[in-house]
């Protein structure tokens, strides 16, 4: 198997991961919880859901022979619109919960660290990351699907191989976005709460419009 095949797979998915519903899902998540790691972790949590969602749909779509029809994709849509709405409505409401507290180092170094309420230690809501991430990738199956005769090139056993590397590139791609948006939104946060609560509420209201956009649009 050529290496020009397997490399397009992993470049589709990294562009695949930069689409707006994608970053904007991700980023409700970590303005929430302002910090390098915790929006790391979103990001790979989102990405596993995904990842794992067009492997498993996409294996099933090629080793079936399965055509989904246009009005699936349409359908699919719609939900990502009803989500990302919810998301974002979500996020807006979370942005009134930061709040920043008083953290001292063993050195005697003393930083306030900005969290939402309802992200409690053990409660980072990282489940309904993965969730968010695996109905992207139901919504995205059939797209992915599109690349498996570029990299399997007519060999049925490679269409997973296509579809894993597919999901390595998103994975890669939603990882540096995440790390940079937690630092932006970490920084916001070390500035004060009312510029963290401000960048919660553009991102929900962002949010927001991307869920109308792939609703009516």
């Amino acid at each position: 198997m050529e290496l020009l095949p397997l490399a397009t797979a992993l470049f589709l998915g990294f562009i695949h991961a930069l689409e707006a519903d994608h970053l904007a899902a991700v980023s409700a998540f970590a303005v929430q919880q302002p910090q390098l790691r915790a929006a790391a972790r979103f990001g790979l949590k989102w990405a596993a859901g995904h990842g794992l969602a067009v492997i498993v749909a996409g294996t099933a779509l090629v080793l079936l022979q399965l055509h989904l029809p246009d009005s699936a994709s349409h359908y699919a849509e719609r939900v990502v619109g009803v989500t990302l709405l919810a998301l974002g409505l979500w996020t807006i409401r979370g942005a009134t919960q930061l709040h920043a507290h008083e953290h001292r180092h063993a050195d005697g170094t003393v930083h306030n660290h900005v969290h939402g309420h309802h992200f409690g230690p053990g409660h980072e809501h990282g489940h309904a990351a993965t969730a968010v991430g695996a109905l992207h990738g139901l919504a995205g199956a059939a797209p992915a699907v599109a690349l498996v005769p570029l990299v399997a090139g007519g060999e049925v056993w490679a269409a997973p191989l296509g579809l894993v590397l597919f999901a390595i590139g998103t994975a890669a791609a939603m990882l540096l976005y995440s790390l940079i948006a937690g630092w932006a939104a970490g920084r916001a946060a070390g500035r004060s709460v009312v510029l963290a609560r401000s960048v919660a509420v553009v991102t929900g209201t962002m949010t927001v419009a991307i869920g109308c956009v792939w609703l009516f649009g």
